[in-house]
């Protein structure tokens, strides 16, 4: 493997044409770039070119005894004046080629009237650094396999700088797919480590200035490291020809830890705090600058002062100040407060906490800080799912306590189904400005004691105002984002458009929103784009309460499918959450759907405990049925799943008070279940049951709507009435089918193979095939659709080579997977 790739280098192949025409014609040829550009290689190169066309060369000034040969010197910066001034009049004299390779010098005289020569008489080429782009490309060149990942990686770790990307690529190309980027990192530290090396002290301390990440100036070298101003301006051109500094003058982030190796920590941070006296005294240091002089090390009461004023104008990075004023020498206890606030704002919930609950058992905090503290701890309580925690933070500092934080106070005490006391914390809103950096709260708290309306009459409005929230968003400090509320909220109330309008709202911000769309998605019965967010979600970046959101979406994914093993893995997966989180609003859709599964997995006693929770908040909650009816219904499936009708009874009589109270989803919901009912008792009304279908689906219930249809299909077969069966297997197609795309056609994997995959069934075949899974025999579906046993044995043959399946016990196991099976489960 070469370590040059010419067809990728920049400027390379221009450079060899003209090289290849030497035997002709003097070729006077300049390649400048910083270290590391490859000049040296394609110097190597040349002079290879060159002997084979029978040309000597020579690498420095040319004698008379010399006899034509070609010049090709590298490191032209090192050489002195007269050097320079002879290999200049050597050009002019028009007799012999040259070739050079130099680091830019602009200080440097006699280096600048050489160039000027080579730009008269030949061409000078710049050695650029290479793009992403031109990483891939050059990977391929070198015979190197390299993920994209990886060539990102490379990029950002090098600047693309030519020496940095062979090592990394070497590294790359010999190690394990598994461990390409911990090699790369120990590659480049490496070849870092080798440019350091041969740096000498006063170049070395000018990188530790490059490592502030503010850029070189003469002038301020030449004070921070004592030196004359020729000296100064010798360090910067040195610094900026360095591998390791970029266009910006910037030191490579990967570099700095091994200069400060290098250094030592005394060293590297003696200079850092010249750098800061000399900033401070000129009234040049800036924010950025002063915390990473901080978290360098450097310690300054100056430095302290100076980075919490920064913190008390920089809303956005008031956390990174304050703990770099801390590591600065500032005393903690007076920034406690502000800087527990900007943790929390920040998502660092672990500092906010840790600074804010001491608050809590002083004596000397004063009111304000002590609603803040309760405030900060109770929504980092509130966002790891633990909300009872929260609310017993707000009952102990009450209603006259709570000041300005009341919509904080209010929505926590809400959320744990404490109406009365939220309604109390709320009482005193007048009292403080309707600030537009509270709005977010506000509404979200307004909206919340709106949703609990006994009849359910507010919640449309409640659910405006979380939209408008969702688009309001201002970052500062709520317990619970707008769009998470409005858009559980809208699906607990029968809303699935609200819902939709609410992430829409609030597209692009937060790791949770897709979740919410994927739960979504599933409700109103489109799985396959519910399948394709959860593989966007990443995990490791939700909170608690949306990973329980999360987990139970895999799981009603895998119910909904039909997939046992799916199912397994996504319940045993989701099992370390049921004993972190408490039940609050937000957790009631996510526990029930956790509940049915426990039930068909016939391991219901480990969610136990979360399902008797959820009852008691409903209890408590008393009467809101915007929030309650969803549970409720899950009761009712409950029930029917565990063939229970005595637990089906609070539920239906839930639903069926509050239906009486004029609320119309519980209307559907009570019907639908009572329908269901006599269904499962044999007793099926075909008018009665496409009315329940019919609302369930649009209320965002298919899968139950569907199932509800099956179970009355399976009813009228057992009663003989085919003709009423298949009717009902229609409906239930109606309902479920049109929200899946057809199946994906024939593709080829990455070695060319065929994959083959279920291509989407005719009218005719979905009907066979749903009743082949009701068990009956081709003569009975025969009889079922006026056709002879001979063609549905013909129509299970095609079946079968469409999608696939290799046995009797393999098709019922992919039509069931298709999505055919769970109509009727």
């Amino acid at each position: 493997m070469s370590p040059i790739a010419l067809d990728t280098m920049p400027g390379a192949r221009e450079v060899l044409r003209a090289v290849d025409g030497a035997g002709n014609a003097p070729v006077v040829l300049l390649l400048s770039g910083r270290s590391g550009t490859g000049k040296s290689l394609l110097l190597d190169v040349i002079r290879q070119r060159l002997r084979a066309q029978g040309l000597s060369t020579i690498a420095s000034v040319p004698k008379p005894s010399d006899n034509g040969a070609v010049v090709v010197a590298d490191d032209l910066q090192n050489l002195s004046a007269p050097q320079l001034d002879a290999l200049r009049t050597a050009i002019e004299s028009g007799e012999r080629s040259f070739v050079g390779a130099m680091q830019p010098r602009p200080q440097n005289p006699a280096l600048r009237a050489l160039t000027e020569t080579v730009t008269r008489r030949g061409r000078s080429v710049e050695l650029r650094a290479l793009g992403s782009t031109d990483i891939g490309s050059f990977a391929r060149e070198l015979g190197v396999t390299v993920p994209r990942t990886v060539i990102s990686h490379i990029h950002t770790a090098t600047a693309g700088v030519h020496g940095g990307v062979v090592a990394a690529l070497l590294a790359a190309g010999t190690a394990r797919l598994d461990a390409g980027m911990s090699a790369v990192d120990e590659a480049l530290a490496h070849w870092m480590r080798s440019q350091l090396a041969g740096a000498d002290a006063a170049l070395l301390d000018t990188l530790v200035v490059a490592a502030t990440g503010t850029g070189l100036d003469a002038a301020e070298l030449a004070e921070v490291l004592n030196v004359d101003s020729a000296t100064a301006t010798d360090l910067l051109a040195r610094a900026r020809a360095c591998a390791l500094v970029t266009d910006a003058d910037l030191l490579l982030g990967a570099a700095v830890p091994q200069l400060r190796v290098m250094l030592g920590d005394r060293r590297y941070v003696a200079v850092q705090r010249r750098l800061l006296e000399t900033r401070l005294d000129a009234g040049l240091l800036r924010d950025q600058t002063g915390a990473l002089l901080a978290e360098s090390g450097v310690r300054d009461p100056r430095l302290a002062e100076f980075l919490i004023n920064s913190a008390q104008h920089n809303r956005a990075e008031a956390a990174r100040y304050y703990a770099a004023a801390a590591a600065a020498g500032a005393e903690v206890r007076p920034i406690a407060m502000q800087w527990a606030d900007a943790a929390s704002r920040a998502g660092d919930d672990e500092t906010a906490q840790r600074l804010a609950e001491p608050l809590l058992d002083r004596d000397d905090t004063a009111p304000s800080e002590l609603a803040g503290a309760v405030r900060v701890c109770a929504s980092v309580l509130t966002r790891r799912g633990l909300v009872n925690r929260a609310a017993a933070l707000y009952r102990w500092l009450g209603p006259n306590r709570v000041g300005a934080d009341w919509a904080v106070a209010a929505t926590i005490l809400a959320l744990a189904g404490d109406g009365v006391e939220a309604s109390d914390a709320a009482d005193n809103a007048d009292r403080w400005p309707p600030t537009q950096s509270a709005a977010e709260s506000r509404l979200i708290a307004n909206a919340l004691l709106q949703s609990l309306d006994p009849h359910g009459a507010a919640t449309p409005a409640a659910i405006s105002a979380l939209v408008q929230a969702a688009h309001t968003g201002q970052g500062d400090d709520v317990p619970c984002s707008a769009v998470t509320v409005a858009a559980l909220l809208s699906m607990s109330a029968g809303e699935p458009r609200r819902a939709a309008d609410a992430v829409r709202a609030a597209a692009g911000s937060g790791p949770q929103l897709p979740v919410l769309s994927a739960w979504n998605a599933l409700r109103i019965g489109d799985e396959c784009a519910a399948t394709d967010l959860m593989h966007s979600i990443d995990m490791t970046q939700l909170a608690p309460r949306d990973k329980l959101l999360a987990h139970a979406l895999a799981v009603g994914l895998a119910r909904r499918g039909g997939d046992a093993q799916a199912l397994h893995n996504a319940w045993t997966a989701a099992f370390p959450l049921f004993d972190e989180i408490d039940v609050d609003l937000l957790s009631l859709l996510p526990v029930g759907e956790l509940w049915l599964a426990g039930i068909g997995l016939r391991d219901e006693a480990r969610i136990q405990p979360l399902v008797s929770a959820a009852l008691a908040l409903i209890r408590k909650l008393g009467r809101a049925p915007a929030w309650t009816n969803a549970f409720h219904w899950y009761g009712v499936q409950a029930a029917i799943a565990k063939q229970s009708p005595q637990n089906l009874l609070p539920h239906a009589h839930a639903l069926k008070s509050a239906a009486a109270d004029g609320d119309p989803q519980a209307a559907v919901l009570a019907d639908a279940g009572r329908t269901w009912l006599l269904v499962l008792r044999g007793q099926v009304d075909m008018h009665a049951v496409a009315s329940a279908v019919s609302s369930l689906a649009a209320q965002g219930h298919t899968f139950d709507a569907a199932r509800l249809a099956g179970d009355a299909a399976h009813a009228q077969n057992a009663a003989g009435d085919a003709t009423a069966a298949n009717q009902l297997l229609k409906l239930a197609r109606s309902v479920r089918i049109p929200a899946r795309p057809e199946q994906a056609k024939p593709t080829e994997d990455s070695s060319g193979a065929a994959i083959i995959e279920p291509r989407a069934l005719s009218d005719r075949e979905r009907e066979v095939a749903e009743l082949v899974l009701l068990g009956l025999t081709y003569r009975e579906i025969g009889a079922r659709l006026y056709i002879s046993a001979k063609t549905v044995e013909h129509h299970v043959a095609r079946i079968r080579r469409r999608i696939g399946a290799g046995s009797r016990s393999e098709l019922l196991s992919m039509l069931r997977a298709m999505g055919h099976g769970s109509l009727l489960v």
